[in-house]
């Protein structure tokens, strides 16, 4: 008797639910590794890290710049909304935020900003944020990563730079 077509097909059908786990699964796998990373530096979600410079061994943030300064915060509106503040330098600076499946839902940078300091409320539902005249966000899942990258383009604007990224916050309403 032939087996060798019921392993063909076994083999098949497993390399096929490895697939569709690996495909569905990893993201998620991936963002709460780095959720915990970050959480854990800055003392629970909804506050954020200062990471320092990175360098070439720094592996936080995926593929860091040592020409940016980052500020990282794991929101978490499933109990409240999150208002996202930050200062916005006359340099390269932006502000994304990070589902919990990895993708990338809203993006901000300071061409688009008409002014010095941003405010952005991340709610889980549009009322959910409130009508108080600052933009709502609605995030597609209720905790996931925030993300400030701020361009230093000499060394000697790093300080004042570095001062401005360390305003940037995110914390409950």
């Amino acid at each position: 008797m032939k087996t060798w077509p019921m392993w063909a097909a076994g083999t098949i059908a497993l390399a096929a639910v490895f697939h569709i786990l690996t495909v569905f699964g990893l993201p998620y796998g991936i963002m709460n590794r780095a959720m915990a990373g970050i959480a854990s530096q800055a003392g629970g979600v909804n506050k954020p890290v200062y990471p320092d410079r990175p360098t070439a061994e720094a592996r936080g943030i995926v593929r860091p710049s040592p020409d940016l300064l980052y500020t990282a915060c794991v929101y978490d509106v499933s109990a409240r909304p999150v208002k996202l503040t930050s200062p916005v330098p006359d340099t390269y600076w932006s502000l994304s935020t990070f589902a919990s499946n990895t993708d990338n839902f809203f993006v901000v940078n300071d061409r688009q900003v008409k002014t010095d300091r941003i405010e952005i409320i991340l709610a889980s539902s549009e009322e959910a944020g409130g009508n108080k005249g600052i933009p709502v966000i609605v995030a597609p899942s209720s905790k996931g990563i925030v993300l400030f990258r701020s361009l230093v383009p000499s060394e000697d604007l790093r300080a004042e730079i570095d001062a401005k990224r360390r305003q940037a916050n995110c914390e409950p309403l």
